[in-house]
């Protein structure tokens, strides 16, 4: 798999690099076997394929986002998201996810100053792929959420919020305003939704780093446990906001990656099935 790396020395877990390196690694989750590639490289690789792009969570070591980037593509091998009717090329940003045992608060900054490295990917993917998917996991979405909302060239067909560890109201829209006052503007993260074509939320409410770890971190309830704050919200002026409940198959943080009932959504989001809105799924 291609790994991109805004980490210094591609792999420091606390400091960042100058710009984005790219290394081919044929063997993950082994790291000491790469190629070096430059963007030239990388946009040609891109070029006419239905790319993903792969965003992991905070606390995680080279070796652990490695570890979980290759079960990932495994499931989408054994699901047949790979190939003819799914994905041509799978890529994984990497970025200083700040391991230390305090936990997610210290690694926000970290996700907001990678939004500008990861933008810049989702930039170079649009101008080169046929399309561009995101699936990020945790934190993960801070980083592709803060580099959609900024602005950008760059659009996404399906940005997929897997455990997501971003205030539950963060994507809403405003709240319609009084007789003759204007709608409240909407919240930190509802502008990413004009660059993408529609966003899946899977959130389980057994998940107990986001109920306990993120509370403690952020004082606030994370979208990844119970999907967003307000859904007739989202009912009324998102539908292209798609909240998958999943409290039936996933029991832990990680646990979308080995969940049969995960990849047989995501399947139906490639064969563009029509999906309800909100939906749960069965166990």
């Amino acid at each position: 798999m291609i790994l991109i790396s805004c980490r210094k020395d591609f792999a420091n877990s606390r400091a960042f690099s100058p710009k984005n390196a790219i290394r081919n690694y044929p063997f993950l989750p082994r790291l000491d076997d790469f190629e070096e590639l430059d963007e030239m490289n990388l946009a040609q690789q891109m070029r006419g394929k239905h790319v993903l792009l792969l965003v992991h969570g905070f606390r995680n070591p080279l070796e652990n986002v490695a570890s979980s980037y290759q079960r990932l593509l495994k499931g989408l091998i054994d699901a047949k998201l790979m190939g003819n009717g799914g994905y041509d090329l799978v890529l994984g940003f990497t970025w200083p996810g700040f391991e230390t045992p305090i936990g997610f608060y210290p690694a926000v900054p970290y996700a907001n100053r990678s939004a500008g490295y990861f933008r810049s990917l989702i930039e170079l993917a649009s101008q080169n792929a046929r399309t561009v998917d995101v699936q990020t996991h945790s934190l993960g979405a801070r980083v592709a959420l803060q580099a959609l909302s900024a602005g950008t060239d760059g659009f996404v067909d399906s940005l997929m919020l897997t455990a997501a560890a971003v205030d539950d109201e963060s994507i809403e829209p405003g709240k319609p305003g009084k007789p003759g006052k204007p709608d409240e503007p909407g919240k930190e993260f509802n502008a990413a939704l004009k660059h993408c074509r529609r966003c899946l939320v899977y959130h389980s409410e057994k998940d107990n780093t986001l109920k306990i770890g993120y509370r403690l971190g952020d004082l606030d309830r994370a979208l990844g446990l119970k999907g967003p704050q307000h859904p007739d919200l989202i009912k009324a002026k998102c539908p292209d906001v798609i909240v998958v409940n999943c409290k039936n198959v996933v029991a832990t943080h990680g646990g979308y990656r080995s969940a049969g009932a995960y990849y047989e959504h995501w399947s139906r989001v490639l064969n563009e099935t029509p999906l309800e809105q909100f939906e749960t799924l069965k166990g």
